[in-house]
């Protein structure tokens, strides 16, 4: 099993294109690590430039994006605390064997930063909102009907409220009386009309 059945492998796993950038990635990143001194540099630099180029690719690249997951400082701080996560990698250079090809895979870890950092087309089921049904009586409503609530609520006693009885049921419950009083009212006939002479 050589270096290219590895990658018709990951071929299947990952997009072909984050595949070439992964490649690419590493390539510049060991490229601008070489100029650096030997020693414990070489290793963070290579990580923090591969793993960078390769986040920003998987971010630019995101498919069916829905948006980022957390404000911009936020995400600034999770990126922060993900490097300080992988960096120390780094230091195993002579503690880890083959350090090399572990170093290699590090940037991969982007692909979890990615998904923290942005939403990728994952609908969130929210179910729609079931509005309890209005009755007759609230919806009827008028401004006055609000403003002699606002009255009755300054001038009730408190303890006359039903225990568990909600301000919403004793508005409803107040509202039906207070119709039935205007209903009756209306089906009375005026005694100034009517008055004997």
């Amino acid at each position: 099993m050589g270096i290219f059945s590895l990658l018709r492998l990951l071929a299947k796993v990952v997009k072909s294109s984050d595949l070439v950038a992964f490649l690419v990635s590493a390539f510049i990143a060991n490229l601008v690590s070489r100029f650096l001194p030997e020693g414990a540099w070489y290793n963070y630099d290579y990580i923090l430039i591969s793993y960078n180029l390769f986040l920003i690719w998987l971010v630019i690249e995101a498919e069916h994006v829905k948006g980022i997951s957390f404000p911009i400082g936020l995400s600034l701080i999770t990126h922060a605390v993900c490097l300080v996560l992988i960096v120390p990698i780094g230091m195993g250079n002579g503690v880890i064997p083959y350090f090399e090809y572990v170093r290699f895979c590090v940037p991969a870890l982007a692909y979890i930063e990615r998904k923290w950092l942005i939403n990728l087309g994952v609908e969130t089921k929210q179910e729609p909102l079931v509005s309890a049904p209005i009755s007759t009586v609230i919806a009827e409503a008028t401004a006055d009907d609000n403003e002699a609530w606002i009255k009755y609520l300054s001038r009730r006693d408190p303890r006359s409220l039903k225990p568990g009885m909600s301000i919403k049921e004793e508005y409803e419950q107040w509202l039906v009386t207070r119709a039935k009083k205007r209903a009756a009212n209306s089906r009375k006939p005026d005694s100034r009309l009517h008055r004997p002479r």
